[in-house]
């Protein structure tokens, strides 16, 4: 096998990642290929799907692979603790992510296996639901501090399921990413295991995030908070 350096792969070239599946998993429920038994009751959580129907969640990674993506991306844009306490999931957090994170890599194995091409494990942070730059008393209630640990947490879930990166995704609020990598690069030290770690702001139709940073400031900020790579998802305009 060649060797599964992340960052030494993009340095020889593209490395194709795949799409939505979040977008994927409700079009199979407008489909009836997915119901509300296979929900648990928790309608809106696609994150529940890698305990209740496993299946369903390698199909879809299956099908990227299959399609020619060298990496796919975690069923756990929405698996950090408080985003799965509105579920009543909360206490499952590490089981939530670990289990995604080991039903993606069964399937990105399976794929090098077929055919010797290295694939790769991202393990997805989405974000919190909190701003913590905010001054909306609700939105930014939650301290970066805070934040800090929930990622954290959600971190070691991933990586004992054997990730192959972190990607901290649609980043509206700095100092929510930079709590991400805080919290993601802890969790690496414990586990004495260092990955790689890519950051994603998403921009307004101004062209800055959400609170009015500027791309070059995200960058000069993200490179010094201990980022490997930064891009852009889901932006506007």
């Amino acid at each position: 096998m060649a060797d599964k350096n992340l960052l030494d792969a993009i340095a020889r070239g593209v490395v194709v990642f795949d799409g939505a599946m979040g977008t994927t998993l409700q079009r199979m429920q407008l489909a009836n290929e997915l119901t509300v038994r296979d929900f648990d009751g928790r309608q809106g959580c696609n994150e529940v799907l890698s305990l209740t129907r496993p299946d369903v969640v390698a199909g879809v990674h299956r099908g990227y692979l299959e399609a020619g993506c060298d990496a796919v991306e975690t069923n756990t844009f929405g698996a950090s603790r408080p985003k799965l306490e509105e579920y009543e999931l909360g206490t499952r957090t590490l089981e939530v992510n670990e289990t995604a994170a080991r039903i993606a890599r069964q399937e990105a194995d399976k794929a090098e296996r077929a055919d010797g091409r290295p694939r790769y494990v991202a393990g997805s942070l989405g974000p919190s639901g909190f701003l913590p730059s905010s001054s909306d008393p609700d939105l930014g209630r939650m301290r970066p501090s805070e934040l800090v640990e929930i990622f954290r947490e959600q971190t070691v879930g991933l990586l004992k399921g054997g990730v192959d990166c972190i990607l901290a995704e649609t980043a509206q609020d700095l100092l929510e990413l930079r709590a991400q990598i805080f919290g993601a690069r802890k969790a690496m030290q414990e586990a004495g295991r260092g990955v790689p770690l890519i950051a994603q702001i998403t921009l307004d139709p101004s062209g800055r995030m959400l609170l009015g940073t500027e791309p070059l400031s995200a960058a000069a900020l993200l490179s010094a908070s201990g980022a490997d790579i930064m891009g852009l998802n889901c932006s506007t305009g």
